[in-house]
């Protein structure tokens, strides 16, 4: 059964998450639990900061400060760029083929009178 746990640093004051599961160990017959660390609570709004975006986590990624970042990469740009040309691309091929299936309606219904007439 897995279950949250939340920890307090005494000395910091700081609450961390866990995930708690029990389990039975099967060599001793005893029950014990298992705990996955899952961040740092949020004193303010009680959410739970995963541990990859926590400030004080080893394993964070790290975060530039002061220095402007492009919000979306080059190769993200260009594929965007492409994106937009293939959609102009197929907006006119979409407008030629609406004339030609207009023409070939007026055709059919330029047909159909014809063999009405006789």
């Amino acid at each position: 059964m897995a279950y949250m746990l939340y920890q307090t640093n005494k000395k910091t004051g700081v609450v961390y998450a866990f995930q708690a599961e029990s389990y039975r160990d099967p060599v001793t017959k005893k029950p014990k639990s298992r705990r996955t660390y899952l961040g740092r609570v949020n004193p303010e709004t009680h959410e739970i900061i995963p541990k990859s975006q926590d400030p004080g986590s080893r394993n964070r990624t790290k975060i530039v400060q002061n220095e402007a970042v492009d919000p979306m990469p080059a190769d993200l740009t260009s594929q965007i760029a492409r994106q937009a040309d293939e959609i102009q691309r197929l907006t006119r091929e979409n407008a030629i083929l609406k004339e030609k299936i207009h023409q070939i309606e007026q055709l059919l219904s330029q047909m159909k009178e014809a063999v009405s007439l006789q």
